[in-house]
């Protein structure tokens, strides 16, 4: 009976899935004629392999004799898309989700200098970043590329494990007590991880799709 029951669930899931933001039975939308899973390949690869998301300021103090460089996010092109690439209609918009991952590769680092002369640098990493990607296909190709950051786009991130913040410069202590604090404040570092990796993406994103544009 318990068995019957799970296999009853799932039968449910399913259907609410069929009914649910990828059915596009009747929606008035429809997609283009091309390799959507090589459009999306082709766009992360214009994704930068260093850049500096807040722009290159120069140091800025944070506190009396202390002071912080600009971050530079590095490993961005190396984010790889998981599994098939799922063309759905939305509100009449076509629609395209993608899951992409993250092994480690992406981590921001800046440097940190006080008013003793001490300096290093900090970097902040996850071992694991798994997300949903929604993009906007626009049929027409308009701008030489099919993708769009439209209205619909969004990103959710579903796995974060493992994120490491380590401070260089002070010593086998403060590097060793550095990475500590992340392990004691998990939820602390995962949350200050997510804000700075999705609004980095999304400008490197933006700029890829930029470089479509002006190259096609």
């Amino acid at each position: 009976m318990a068995f019957v029951k799970v296999l009853a669930a799932v039968v449910l899931l399913a259907l609410g899935v069929a009914a649910g933001p990828f059915n596009t039975k009747g929606a008035k939308c429809d997609m283009p004629d091309i390799d959507l899973e090589d459009e999306v390949d082709k766009l992360l690869e214009k994704i930068p392999k260093s850049f500096f998301p807040g722009g290159q300021r120069g140091y800025t103090t944070i506190f009396d004799g202390l002071e912080f460089g600009d971050v530079n996010a590095t490993g961005m092109n190396k984010i790889q898309r998981s599994g098939p690439v799922i063309p759905y209609c939305k509100k009449g918009s076509s629609m395209v989700q993608v899951e992409l991952i993250n092994l480690g590769e992406v981590a921001y680092t800046a440097p940190w200098r006080v008013c003793s002369g001490d300096e290093g640098t900090m970097q902040l990493r996850a071992e694991f970043t798994r997300f949903t990607l929604h993009l906007m296909v626009d049929r027409e190709g308009s701008n030489g590329t099919y993708l769009s950051m439209g209205g619909e786009f969004s990103t959710e991130p579903v796995m974060i494990y493992n994120v490491e913040f380590v401070v260089k410069g002070l010593g086998d202590f403060g590097k060793i007590s550095s990475v500590a604090l992340s392990k004691l404040f998990p939820s602390l570092f995962s949350e200050i991880w997510m804000q700075g990796f999705f609004s980095s993406f999304h400008k490197a994103l933006r700029d890829a799709l930029k470089e479509s544009n002006e190259v096609l």
